[in-house]
């Protein structure tokens, strides 16, 4: 037993005046000169333009059509608001080929939209009106009358004084509009809207609750689950589903559009947009031209050092 005691405490000694406890690492400070300067801006330099380059002709494999369709719809939708739009595909769309919805001038970044929804109560957990008004956790859009919900989900009446399941401005302010009738040259087609939504919001944090009769919306319903996430910038786009075939090129395809969402308030332009993707996902030339504009200033850079350097070395002779 001595000889353990021993042991441990020579190991505790050990390492109590290690050289890592004691901070006396030995440490490598680089010191930069001229050349190693140049040579790791002129390197990053090429680096970026090269990643640019290769993204950008990623970027361009891209086919892509998108289509306006809010005046449109203006215009032409009949008394059940709905209208039909065709896009016209020049060229051959390879599947999977993603169903876009773009929003323009909507801006749901705003602090006050972002924090107006109850995480606890999307997840299935059911409050009182009381409880949900002192959270402030969906203010300012919490009962049935405010966010303008007059029915269930099953069809039964909502009060308007009720508690909305769910509430909050994000879900008060949800995309609508569905596009219903798919025709790919005369053919109907039925595209795919099953695995929209990440897995993680789907399994984890969206759930109905035990009364569906008070829920004016499927909290399940990944179209509404893939609105509840927030986009970062004021024009952006959701996915709504996927063609799941090739699409040949000079071909037309109809859509009936259910328009219910009104952009006429905030100035605002929709969009459905058809778009093939590959490893680098959509078409994005702008990550491409930044990389590109990166590695040309580094190597600018790179090439003002070396003037200089050599400005001041004829100088100093």
């Amino acid at each position: 037993m001595a000889n353990r005691e021993e042991a441990e405490n020579e190991e505790y000694e050990r390492l109590k005046n290690s050289k890592f406890k004691q901070q006396k690492l030995p440490g490598w400070r680089p010191v930069p000169t001229i050349t190693s300067t140049t040579i790791i801006f002129f390197c990053f330099g090429v680096v970026f333009i090269v990643l640019g380059i290769i993204i950008l002709v990623f970027s361009n494999q891209i086919e892509e059509v998108s289509y306006r369709y809010d005046e449109e719809c203006k215009k032409n939708k009949n008394s059940d608001n709905k209208c039909t739009i065709t896009l016209d595909i020049k060229n051959k769309m390879k599947k999977k080929i993603m169903i876009y919805y773009q929003l323009n001038g909507f801006y749901q970044n705003h602090r006050r939209y972002v924090k107006s929804k109850s995480d606890e109560q999307l997840h299935g957990k059911e409050f009182t009106l009381e409880e949900m008004k002192n959270s402030q956790d969906c203010d300012p859009a919490i009962t049935n009358e405010d966010m303008g919900q007059s029915k269930s989900i099953t069809g039964k009446k909502l009060e308007d004084g009720e508690l909305a399941v769910p509430c909050g401005l994000i879900a008060k302010s949800y995309f609508n509009d569905n596009f219903t009738e798919w025709k790919i040259d005369g053919s109907p087609i039925t595209p795919n809207e099953k695995d929209i939504a990440w897995k993680a919001d789907k399994e984890l944090k969206y759930k109905n609750t035990n009364h569906l009769e008070k829920q004016w919306i499927d909290m399940t319903d990944e179209h509404f689950i893939v609105w509840m996430r927030p986009a970062g910038l004021p024009n952006f786009r959701k996915l709504w589903g996927r063609i799941e075939q090739d699409i040949e090129a000079n071909s037309k395809v109809e859509v009936t559009i259910v328009d219910k969402f009104d952009v006429s308030t905030f100035n605002g332009k929709k969009f459905l947009i058809l778009s093939t993707v590959n490893a680098f996902g959509g078409k994005n030339s702008f990550l491409g031209i930044s990389y590109i504009v990166l590695g040309g200033i580094s190597i600018i850079l790179a090439v003002v050092f070396i003037i200089g350097y050599n400005i001041h070395s004829k100088k100093n002779k």
